[in-house]
């Protein structure tokens, strides 16, 4: 396939991406879109009539694409190189993160709701793979129908679920609406890692996507749903969004502060300019995202594990991608420095100054805040647990999180006594 790529969204024409040189990719609104729409499809893309620089055209597109083994799996399998932006949304464009569908020029887009392929016995033969050869096989690139994209490093499938059923979309009009994670053999008991996380923060009072432990076929995946689907009178409709790297401008390789991505100040600075209509509540509520990662170990929380909604203005969209990393054997380095410290074993009570500073608070309201989020886990922790041995069954893992959790709030609870 050669050509030009159309970007739809909300079944309209919003632009088109050139090839440039090396895979990369200059992105164009279309006149019609700036004169009638004039809603930009990233905070670092406002309307204008001119094309953009590949820099900054490739910088927001190739970040809906995965990352590490499944980019370079589905890059073999399909014989194009592994950077080449342009190919991969060429070929799995079609349904990603957000409201965005990427179809090639000479395609005639198919905006028919409800247009899915069964793939549940398929899943379990899959899964099956997974289990016997884990450094072979990996979920998304072994879905050889998949015509979709979700950004990560992480093995995961989007997907339509119907009951116990499990489906990939045929068409432009029919989204998925579930994000599944299977079992890696490299972090034990990881879904249900995810999950104990992901409802504890929930529990806590942040605004999580519904998640859980599903068994298919012998194995167990994580499912969750996905926030930038509706339903709306029986039809899913995209909701656009855009993750922290791509408001800003990012590469994907840059996610990581230290590899010279965002840190707390870029991330308050880019609320403050653009998620400010309900004053300073978002921004207090991603110190209080902060703080919770911190309490459950997640080192892993960079650029692109926060987003921005693209709904009727801008807001600071639900979290997700909870997970404590800390209970397996990593190096616990920060994706965001705290103050000016990455590691975990050097945070001290001046590195809470610090970072109260860089997200423009006084040093008396985060103790606060801090107090707040850790009486909120501590409430719900024991309750938690004994829930989800109840339905998923006893696991070392809920031992690991109970201690590394505990551990983490009594820490936090030393700093601001």
């Amino acid at each position: 396939m050669t050509g030009r790529l159309q970007i739809i969204w909300n079944k309209r024409l919003v632009g088109t991406l050139d090839r440039h040189k090396k895979g990369k990719v200059i992105f164009q609104y279309s006149q019609d879109w700036i004169e009638k729409e004039a809603l930009p499809v990233s905070l670092s893309l406002p309307c204008r009539k001119e094309k953009f620089a590949p820099a900054i055209s490739t910088a927001f597109f190739e970040n809906l694409l995965p990352e590490s083994n499944a980019r370079t799996v589905l890059a073999f399998r399909y014989k194009f190189d592994k950077k080449d932006t342009y190919a991969f949304l060429e070929n799995f464009g079609e349904d990603c993160a957000g409201a965005l569908s990427i179809i090639p020029e000479d395609q005639e887009p198919d905006f028919t709701p409800g247009r899915y392929e069964n793939i549940t016995q398929e899943l379990i033969e899959t899964l099956d793979k997974l289990r016997l050869d884990p450094g072979r096989y990996k979920l998304y690139p072994e879905m050889k129908q998949a015509k979709l994209s979700l950004a990560g490093a992480q093995d995961k499938l989007p997907v339509y679920i119907k009951g116990t059923q499990f489906y990939l979309p045929k068409n432009s009009g029919s989204p998925t609406t579930h994000i599944i994670k299977p079992v890696n053999a490299g972090f034990t008991d990881i879904p249900r890692n995810e999950a104990f996380c992901m409802e504890l923060a929930q529990r806590s009072g942040f605004s999580i996507p519904n998640s859980k432990i599903i068994k298919i076929g012998g194995h167990e995946l994580y499912v969750v749903e996905r926030y930038d689907r509706q339903e709306v009178n029986k039809e899913i409709i995209r909701i656009h969004q855009e993750d922290f790297c791509q408001a800003m401008g990012y590469p994907a390789e840059r996610k990581y502060q230290e590899t010279g991505g965002p840190g707390f100040a870029e991330c308050r600075e880019l609320i403050d300019e653009y998620l400010s209509n309900q004053g300073v509540r978002n921004r207090l509520l991603f110190i209080r995202m902060m703080v919770f990662n911190y309490i459950i170990g997640n080192h892993d929380a960079h650029g692109k594990n926060f987003s921005v909604l693209h709904n009727n203005g801008f807001d600071l969209a639900p979290f997700y991608d909870l997970v404590s990393t800390q209970v397996y054997p990593l190096d616990n380095k920060f994706a965001m420095a705290i103050g000016q410290t990455f590691k975990l074993d050097q945070i001290k009570e001046h590195s809470f100054e610090a970072f109260a500073k860089d997200m423009d608070v006084r040093p008396k309201l985060l103790a606060s805040l801090i107090n707040e989020v850790c009486k909120a886990v501590e409430n719900e922790m024991d309750g938690l647990i004994t829930e989800h041995e109840k339905n998923y069954g006893a696991a070392k893992i809920y031992d690991d999180l109970n201690k590394i959790i505990r551990s983490n709030t009594a820490q936090l609870q030393t700093f601001f006594r």
